[in-house]
C-alpha cells in the first residue's frame, strides 16, 4: 500500500490528502493548529513524510501539510548543551594554560558544536527512512574492534567486560544499543566513502604534479620613498579623518552584576534515615543489574522474495536442526559451523554475546527471554529467516544493599535539594527584578548576594562573565546600553545564571592624531607600496617587460632555477605565487603575479620553465601508499558532500538566541 501511495504522491491524490487534512480539522477544530506555542528547542529538523516524500512545504497546501503530515525531531536546549560542555571539557584538558574561553564559547564554535548534533539526526532519521539495518554479528563485532575490550586480539572476558562497562556508566544492553545507532548511521556515509577511489592515470598525473619544479624570474619591488608631505600635519590630518575607522577605540561597557549559582547554595537540613530508604525503595533498580542472557543461533536463511513452498523447506531444515541440538550429546557450535548461513556468527559457534531488550527482532528477543540455560528454541522467523536459538549462560541480577549506597542517596539528596532551592530563589530573583527594575544593587539586597562589576569590555571580547557571548550580547542590547534597566537572569551554565545591569558605556571614538601619528605614517607608506606595486604588475600584464621596469625602479632581475612547490627559496611567498601562474609561452603575454613578502615589500613574479616530476623513481610500495591516502581524502570529501546534500532534504531551524 506505501508503495501505492509513493506513486501518487502528486495531482488529484496530493488534493485527496489535503482534503482530509481539511476535513479532519473541521471536524476536529483548528484552535491547537493557531494556539501560540512557546518553542525551547535549539534546534529543529522537518522532513515529509515517508509515504509522502515531495508532500509541499509552501503556499497553503505546504503549510497545512507541514503542520499535520511532516516529521518533526527537535534538539533539546538540554541535549545541546550536554554536547557543548563535553566539548568545552575536551578543549580545555587538551589546550591546558592555552585554553581560550572567549573562542569556545563562541557562537562559530557554538554553531559547529550544534552542526556536528544535526548531521548525527539527519543521518539517523535518513537510514531510519531508507530502512538501513544492523544485525546482532555486526553489533558484535564492532564492540570487539574498541580498545580495551580486547587485549592482543582476544576479547578479555565475559567479567572484564562489565567491569569496563560499569566504569563508565554504561549496561550491556545500553552500550549495544548506541554501538547499533551509531553503525546505523554510519551505513550510508560510509559507503559514499569507500567509492573514493584514484585511478592509475589520475595517480601518475598527481604524483607528477607534486614533484614538478619550475624556473622563475621575479623582481622585488622596494617601499617606495615617503611622500613629500609625509610630515605635513595637514597632510596626515586628512588621512587620519579619512581612515577613522583604523584609528577609533573600540565601544565599550561596564556591568555591574549578580550570580546565582546552584553550586553555591547551602543545604541547611540533612535527610532522615526514613528518607534515604524511602528513596532507595522508589529507585531500586539504580543499584542493581538486570539479569543477562548469553546465546547462539543457527540461521537459515530465507529470502526477501521467496514464495510458500521456499519458506516451509527453510523451516522443516530449522526444526530438523533444533531437535538435533536438543539431542543429550549434540554440539550447538558444530552445528552452526555446518548449517548456519549467519556469515557473521558461523565461525564462532553461532555465539551472539550477551542478549539485551530491544536489539534483537521482537519474535527472536521473546523466544530469548522465554529459554531456560542450555535450552533450544523451537525455529523463530525474522526478516533474516529462520533462527534456532540456544541460550547458553543465565547471569543472574545482582542487588546492593541500602548500606552500600547510602552515602551515594545523602549526597544526591542535597543536590536535589540543592536544586529545589535554586528553583525557589530564581523565582525570588524574577520577583525581585520586577520589582526593582532600574536598581541591580536593590535586588542583590532582595536576595542577599553580592554585586561584582566588570572591567570595560567590547562587543567581541572581555574577561571572567563578560568572556560569555551570552553576557556581552545582553550588556551591548539596547536596554542595557541605553535604558540601563536590569536584565533578565541569563543562563550561563546548568542551574547557574547572572543578572546585569551596564554602569558605563564608552561609544567609540576617533583617538587624536598626536597620539597615532606614528601609525598613520605607517598605513600611509605601507598603502603606497601597495599601490605602487599593483599599478607596476598592471603594466607587466599589459607586456611591458620585468627587465624594463626593474630598470624603471633601479634593481635587477633575479632568476630561480628548479623550485620545488613547497620551497623555502627564494621566498615562501614568491614560490607559492609561481606555482600559481601558466609558464611562459612564444607569442603569448607573460603571465605575472605579485607576491607579497615581509616588511611590506612586493615582488613581480614569473615562471619561465615548467619540469614535470619524475616518478620513475617510486616504488611500488610508496605508489600504493600515496593512491591509499589519496582514497581517503577522496573518501572524507565525497562523505562530507554526501552529509551536505542530505541535509538539503531537510528544512532546519536553528535558534541561535538559544544556544
Amino acid at each position: 500500500m506505501l508503495e501505492r501511495i509513493r506513486e501518487h504522491t502528486s495531482g488529484w491524490f496530493a488534493w485527496v490528502v489535503i482534503g482530509l487534512i481539511i476535513f479532519a480539522m473541521a471536524f476536529f477544530g483548528i484552535e491547537q493548529y493557531f494556539q501560540t506555542r512557546i518553542d525551547t528547542y535549539s534546534a529543529k529538523i522537518e522532513s515529509p513524510p515517508t509515504w509522502w516524500r515531495d508532500a509541499p512545504s509552501d503556499g497553503a497546501t505546504g503549510r497545512l501539510a507541514r503542520a499535520f503530515v511532516w516529521d518533526s525531531v527537535e534538539i533539546s536546549q538540554a541535549e545541546f548543551r550536554e554536547r557543548f560542555d563535553r566539548y568545552r571539557e575536551q578543549v580545555r584538558a587538551r589546550a591546558g594554560d592555552a585554553y581560550d574561553a572567549e573562542q569556545v564559547e563562541s557562537i562559530e564554535t557554538k554553531r559547529l558544536v550544534l552542526d556536528g548534533l544535526l548531521d548525527e539526526k539527519i543521518l539517523e532519521i535518513a537510514a531510519q527512512r531508507d530502512g538501513v539495518a544492523v544485525d546482532a554479528s555486526q553489533i558484535r563485532k564492532a564492540i570487539l574492534e574498541i580498545d580495551g575490550i580486547t587485549q592482543d586480539g582476544e576479547f578479555i572476558g565475559e567479567d572484564a567486560y562489565k567491569i569496563w562497562l560499569q566504569s563508565r556508566g554504561l549496561t550491556a544492553a545500553g552500550f549495544e544499543a548506541l554501538i547499533a545507532r551509531q553503525l546505523t548511521t554510519s551505513t550510508l556515509p560510509n559507503a559514499v566513502a569507500e567509492s573514493g577511489l584514484v585511478g592509475d592515470a589520475e595517480l601518475e598525473s598527481l604524483l607528477k604534479l607534486q614533484q614538478e619544479t619550475r624556473d622563475l624570474r621575479f623582481v622585488e619591488i622596494p617601499p617606495p620613498a615617503l611622500p613629500a608631505d609625509a610630515t605635513n600635519d595637514a597632510a596626515l590630518a586628512e588621512w587620519h579623518s579619512a581612515n577613522a575607522e583604523r584609528y577609533s577605540t573600540e565601544e565599550t561597557v561596564t556591568i555591574s552584576y549578580l550570580e546565582l549559582d546552584v553550586a553555591s547554595i547551602a543545604v541547611a537540613s540533612e535527610p532522615t534515615e526514613q528518607d534515604l530508604r524511602d528513596r532507595y525503595e522508589s529507585e531500586k533498580g539504580r543499584f542493581g543489574t538486570e539479569e543477562e542472557r548469553v546465546a547462539a543461533h543457527i540461521l537459515i536463511a530465507v529470502p526477501a522474495d521467496a514464495d510458500d513452498a521456499a519458506i516451509e523447506a527453510a523451516r522443516s531444515k530449522a526444526v530438523g536442526i533444533a531437535e538435533q541440538a536438543r539431542a543429550e550429546s549434540a554440539d550447538f557450535a558444530a552445528l552452526a559451523a555446518a548449517n548456519s548461513e549467519d556469515l557473521g556468527t558461523k565461525d564462532l559457534g553461532g555465539d551472539l554475546g550477551t542478549i539485551g531488550k530491544d536489539v534483537f527482532p521482537k519474535p527472536f528477543e521473546e523466544a530469548v527471554f522465554a529459554l531456560s540455560e542450555g535450552g533450544v528454541s523451537d525455529p523463530v522467523r525474522t526478516d533474516q529467516g529462520w533462527h534456532v536459538i540456544k541460550l547458553t549462560q543465565l547471569v543472574a541480577g545482582s542487588q546492593q544493599p541500602f548500606e552500600a549506597v547510602r552515602d551515594q542517596l545523602a549526597a544526591e539528596f542535597g543536590e536535589s535539594e540543592r536544586e529545589r532551592l535554586f528553583n525557589e530563589k530564581s523565582g525570588t530573583l524574577v520577583d525581585a527584578i520586577l520589582r526593582e527594575p532600574n536598581s541591580l544593587p536593590a535586588v542583590a539586597r532582595a536576595m542577599d548576594v553580592e554585586v561584582k562589576t566588570t572591567e570595560p569590555f567590547t562587543r567581541a571580547a572581555g574577561d571572567s562573565v563578560a568572556a560569555i557571548e551570552a553576557v556581552r550580547a545582553a550588556a551591548y542590547s539596547r536596554s542595557q546600553k541605553d535604558d540601563r534597566l536590569v536584565s533578565d537572569p541569563i543562563e550561563i551554565g546548568p542551574n547557574q545564571v547572572v543578572v546585569l545591569q551596564v554602569t558605563e558605556h564608552a561609544p567609540s571614538a576617533l583617538r587624536p592624531l598626536a597620539e597615532v601619528r606614528d601609525q598613520v605614517q605607517a598605513d600611509r607608506l605601507a598603502t603606497a607600496a601597495r599601490e605602487r606595486a599593483e599599478a607596476l604588475l598592471e603594466r607587466a600584464r599589459k607586456g611591458e617587460t620585468l627587465d624594463a621596469l626593474a630598470t624603471e625602479i633601479g634593481v635587477v632581475p633575479q632568476d630561480s632555477n628548479g623550485v620545488a612547490r613547497q620551497a623555502g627559496f627564494p621566498d615562501p611567498a614568491i614560490a607559492t605565487e609561481a606555482f600559481r601562474l601558466l609558464p611562459i609561452e612564444a607569442g603569448k603575454p607573460s603571465d605575472v603575479g605579485l607576491a607579497e613578502l615581509s616588511g611590506g615589500r612586493f615582488a613581480l613574479v614569473v615562471a619561465t620553465k615548467v619540469t614535470p616530476g619524475d616518478t620513475s623513481t617510486l616504488t611500488p610500495d610508496v605508489r600504493s601508499q600515496i593512491r591509499a591516502q589519496l582514497a581517503q581524502m577522496r573518501g572524507d570529501m565525497e562523505r562530507q558532500a554526501f552529509v551536505k546534500a542530505l541535509r538539503g532534504q531537510f528544512e532546519i531551524k536553528v535558534a541561535e538566541e538559544r544556544l
